[in-house]
């Protein structure tokens, strides 16, 4: 017996081809009714007898769009309906907004073979698309995903453009961003101050590459600067534009095979690197003078493939007249500041190189994702941007309020939490700068306005200090907690893998505004009962002129091995004037200026200092990046640490390591001095979670923080907890940097909830 019903589709649903998809799937079971996307989701109601509607609903969960995601769906009998045909019906749009926006997507295989088809209409043509590909989240202004709620709305469908994105059969079905030459967006350049379009602006751009120049390249979330990287000249310049020494740069190829000769590449990180997503994945160097001038003393290279038509075009054009380089593909922005969007902004600001506009709006700037893959096969993020957000993270929680979170200061992302799953704002960056300041105000009004968000509350971190605290007090919310820094980067740990409680955690990173006052950064913590307990931790020790050590690491290297001061002077000697090694000595022994931290991150600054010879940071963690390179050294042995337990909580002492540091120095071993310092670390790890897990019965250890970056330090460590009795679990969904906070801030919040008025981590 048939009988009518009302199906919900949540998820990745809008801008997939989802509704031609179901479209076709209820023809294929000769169903009668509709489709629809709504602001709730996708909205299918349909007659069928109960055996064929299961069938039809398997056939959705099994067979649904390569790039959709259904969170949840819910069916309900609605009042008896006769329908004469099946119809994809106009979107309805209303105040409650539950669906999710889908993320950018690289160019698909389809949409390449036409571009590169001297027969199709779209030959050439560089904003080609379907609804297997192409902008997304950066076009979109509002819920549910059509075109007159994009930056497309501006341009008419030519008549061809309007009968594919017509016809159910067609994969440019309601594809919104559609569009050929004739009616769609244009690329321009400026050529001797002559205004040049299409081919001949594309053209003009190729041949500036060609001949070493720097060259703007608008792309889908914003501008990249690009250029020659084995060129010395234009890497100059470009370090320049970017007050970037050091810093290394991505790499952009046309496709994989061009970048074979250059770095090791692996099936999983071959196939991440192809992927819709198409982020940067960290690539270990075949040889670490390769890529020299961009990634300079590393062993290894960010790499992306040519993710929009625009970019494999001009890597066509590149290849055709001989230049078969990798480019130099960074974001066009000044140092830490927001990535550039706008045609004005670009023009204004680098008027002095040759740039290539196009017109098609970009409505939410957004940056390259950063990601590598562990030996284990694991997926670590650095930075989850571009064809990651506004994709979202299932919590397990059925609070039924929004919920806020405010992020960190460093690397900020903000969140907002709703019916069991947290959107994840794009990387902001340091809000120290006022330009990401308001880039981050920006982005929050407009998350709240895309999603409809109504937070209940707000949750931040507890630094006095931060921005991210200061404006979220400055948003009006009824009530705000604050929850200590390295608890939610545990609690980030445990949000991913649905874990409520019983775990031990592992938080190293370089700065965080502990609970009495000091910089934490090197903390170990028991959950369990609800009740978070900082067992562990390294001994405080001095940070003479405080931020000022994350630069100028010479002053954590004097610190932390302060307890030889007659090798420390003699060290810094021909690296710092004296007089200065003096004066910070005398600032630590009359403690002026000089508060006390347990940060992990400022150790291997120190431990940097001592093997690279390098006092000065140019970019954050460039002494830890060096030596995690040389930590790959077979050697023997591993620098151990003293523990002292006191009234339960063990104290972990550097002082022993420190010796036999400077022993390894002293007698020419210097290029050992890294392998052995990781291991000790990992060997430290292991042993203080052996004994937390011995005394409080626990067998979960979730690991966090930015030092676990280090993708040397987290293949040890998972190698070293095979055998341990002990199950890890580290980030996966958000970076283990303070990219991951928010989303740790939120499930703080929402498994402890009884005790936020009075618990002793929360003001």
């Amino acid at each position: 017996m048939s009988r009518t019903r009302k199906i919900v589709i949540n998820g990745i649903v809008q801008g997939v081809g989802f509704r031609p998809f179901i479209y076709n799937l209820a023809k294929k079971y000769s169903l009668n009714g509709f489709v629809s996307n709504t602001s709730e989701g996708v909205i299918i109601e349909t007659n069928a007898s109960d055996d064929i509607f299961n069938e039809f609903l398997n056939d959705i969960k099994l067979k649904k769009p390569p790039q959709s995601e259904i969170s949840s769906i819910k069916i309900s009998d609605t009042e008896e309906k006769n329908f004469d045909d099946f119809k994809i019906i106009k979107s309805i749009s209303n105040d409650l907004v539950t669906t999710s926006i889908p993320a950018d997507l690289a160019i698909c295989s389809d949409c390449i073979n036409d571009i590169f088809d001297s027969s199709n209409r779209r030959y050439l043509y560089p904003f080609t698309n379907c609804t297997n590909c192409g902008p997304r989240f950066s076009i979109i202004k509002k819920i549910p995903y059509d075109r007159k709620w994009t930056t497309m709305s501006s341009f008419d469908m030519c008549d061809e453009c309007a009968e594919e994105y017509s016809d159910p059969l067609n994969r440019r079905f309601h594809a919104q961003p559609n569009a050929c030459p004739r009616c769609g967006p244009r690329v321009w350049s400026f050529k001797n101050k002559k205004l040049i379009y299409d081919d001949e602006a594309i053209n003009f751009i190729v041949d500036e590459i060609i001949s070493n120049r720097v060259v703007l390249i608008k792309g889908i979330g914003g501008f990249h600067i690009a250029a020659n990287p084995f060129d010395e000249n234009a890497v100059k310049e470009l370090r320049k534009i970017k007050s970037r020494d050091f810093k290394p740069f991505a790499i952009m190829v046309s496709n994989i095979d061009s970048i074979k000769n250059y770095v090791f590449i692996s099936d999983s990180e071959m196939n991440l690197i192809s992927s819709p997503k198409a982020p940067i994945v960290m690539l270990k160097k075949k040889n670490r003078k390769i890529f020299e001038l961009v990634a300079t003393s590393l062993d290894s290279v960010g790499v992306m493939i040519a993710y929009t038509p625009l970019h494999r075009i001009i890597f066509k054009k590149l290849e055709d007249r001989g230049f078969k380089n990798p480019l130099v593909m960074t974001s066009a922005n000044f140092k830490d500041e927001p990535l550039v969007k706008d045609n004005s902004a670009a023009k204004k600001l680098f008027s002095n190189y040759p740039v290539l506009y196009h017109n098609r709006d970009i409505h939410n700037r957004i940056d390259d994702s950063v990601l590598m893959v562990d030996r284990f096969n694991n997926i670590r993020i650095t930075r989850r941007a571009r064809g990651y957000v506004p994709n979202s993270i299932n919590v397990n929680s059925d609070f039924k309020d929004h919920i806020f979170a405010a992020g960190a200061d460093m690397k900020n992302c903000f969140a907002f939490y709703r019916h069991g799953e947290v959107i994840i704002s794009q990387h902001i960056g340091d809000l120290e700068m006022v330009e990401n300041r308001n880039f981050y105000i920006k982005s929050y009004k407009n998350f709240k306005k895309l999603f409809n968000f109504l937070p209940f509350v707000a949750v931040a971190d507890m630094h006095p200090g931060y921005y991210s605290k200061q404006i979220t007090e400055g948003f009006n919310f009824k009530k705000i907690f604050y929850v200590q820094h390295h608890i939610s980067h545990i609690y980030s740990v445990m949000a991913e893998n649905n874990i409520d409680d019983d775990i031990i955690g592992v938080a190293f990173d370089g700065v965080g505004y502990g609970l009495d006052g000091n910089i934490w950064g090197g903390e170990f913590f028991v959950i369990k009962n609800r009740d978070v307990k900082r067992a562990a931790g390294f001994n405080y020790f001095k940070l003479p002129g405080g931020d000022l050590c994350s630069s100028e690491i010479w002053r954590s290297f004097l610190s932390i091995f302060s307890s030889n001061r007659g090798f420390v002077k003699s060290f810094l000697k021909d690296r710092v004037d004296p007089k200065n090694v003096d004066i910070v000595f005398n600032m630590m022994d009359k403690n002026i200026n000089s508060p006390l931290s347990s940060s992990v991150g400022r150790i291997f600054d120190a431990v940097s200092v001592l093997v690279t010879g390098s006092v000065i940071s140019n970019f954050e963690a460039e002494g830890p990046m060096k030596i995690e390179a040389l930590a790959y050294k077979k050697v023997k042995g591993f620098y151990d640490f003293d523990i002292n337990e006191n009234g339960g909580f063990y104290s972990i002492l550097i002082d022993r390591a420190v010796d036999e540091m400077i022993y390894d120095y002293k007698n020419g071993r210097a290029d050992e001095i890294s392998a052995r310092f990781h291991r000790g670390i990992v060997k430290l790890i292991k042993k203080i979670c052996i004994k937390l897990s011995e005394e409080n019965k626990i067998k979960r250890v979730a690991i966090s923080g930015g030092v676990f970056q280090n993708k040397f330090l987290i293949n040890l460590i998972q190698e070293e907890f095979r055998k341990s009795g002990l199950n890890i679990y580290l980030n996966s969904a958000v970076p283990s940097n303070d990219g991951g906070i928010s989303l740790g801030q939120i499930y703080y919040y929402l498994k402890n909830i009884s005790k936020l008025n009075h618990g002793n981590l929360i003001e």
